[in-house]
């Protein structure tokens, strides 16, 4: 959200808020013997001062992207960075044992639309705060779901990601209207290798209740959840939830959907009727001609 002025002129993602948000999921998880794939935006993961650090390379991004960084710049340099900087939510996550994964740079869209030299700039940066992280990703998932540049991902060490969705008007209809199918069966498509890749399915995103979202109760999104879980115990399938840990802020009742779902989960990985995977480790599994 760092390209939307009106959502930080709202003052509404805080770093008090993030906490909130980011505390609740690692306490669902831990509750239920959970593990996930925490995606992290690098500079949101990176400490502050290793941020300004780098405030030259930032500059000749912005040379390239100015709309892209037009929000993102004037902070850097004014050192107010409440609710830009998630290096505490980065540490706890991967403490906890989760697998860390990449969300880009900067969040700008990796896609084969986006130039040469950005791409190359936002991979320099990238591999700058890796170090300071202590950690190189292997799994990217990509910013905007928009997948491209693979063969100068690939270069930099990248071995997995997951797939994008398709963009226009009528596909987010669809996925609205989906979000009421209360009988939904769509886990049938799993991880497979692709041209040296590990490519996992796109997913099923946990539904945002807000603005015209909020039109689907708690409760049915819950029941399509248990729905899709339950047809990949029978017949053998694949679930993969994904969602923006900030969504949590503006529609609390994410929490609740995510909460009971966790805990249908947990109930069949605890029964043997499932199996609790990160996005590397459920393209290892698949990779051995697996599920059993």
């Amino acid at each position: 959200m760092a390209d939307r002025a009106n959502v930080i002129n709202a003052g509404v993602i805080t770093t008090a808020a993030l906490n909130t948000a980011y505390l609740s999921i690692l306490q669902t998880l831990h509750k239920h013997e959970l593990r996930a794939t925490a995606a992290f935006v690098t500079c949101f993961a990176a400490e502050a001062d290793v941020m300004r650090d780098h405030l030259p390379l930032f500059e000749q991004m912005a040379e390239i992207n100015p709309a892209w960084f037009g929000n993102m710049l004037p902070v850097l340099r004014s050192g107010s960075l409440d609710g830009w900087s998630g290096n505490g939510f980065y540490r706890a996550m991967a403490t906890a044992g989760h697998e860390m994964a990449w969300h880009g740079t900067t969040h700008l869209h990796l896609s084969d639309l986006t130039t040469r030299e950005a791409i190359n700039l936002e991979l320099e940066l990238a591999t700058k705060l890796f170090t300071s992280l202590g950690h190189t990703p292997r799994t990217i998932v990509f910013p905007r779901n928009q997948v491209g540049n693979l063969s100068i991902l690939r270069h930099y060490g990248f071995e997995a990601y997951r797939a994008g969705l398709p963009n226009g008007l009528s596909n987010k209809l669809m996925g609205l209207l989906n979000e009421w199918n209360i009988y939904d069966q769509g886990v049938l498509e799993t991880p497979k290798t692709q041209d040296g890749w590990q490519v996992s399915p796109a997913g099923q995103f946990l539904n945002w209740p807000s603005g015209i979202r909020a039109l689907v109760p708690v409760s049915v999104t819950i029941r399509r959840w248990k729905s899709l879980l339950t047809t990949a115990m029978k017949r053998g399938g694949f679930v993969h939830m994904w969602f923006h840990p900030h969504n949590f802020i503006t529609a609390p009742a994410m929490k609740t959907a995510f909460e009971e779902i966790m805990r249908f989960v947990s109930e069949l990985v605890k029964s043997g009727d499932m199996v609790n995977l990160t996005m590397s480790e459920a393209n290892e599994f698949y990779k051995m001609g697996r599920p059993e």
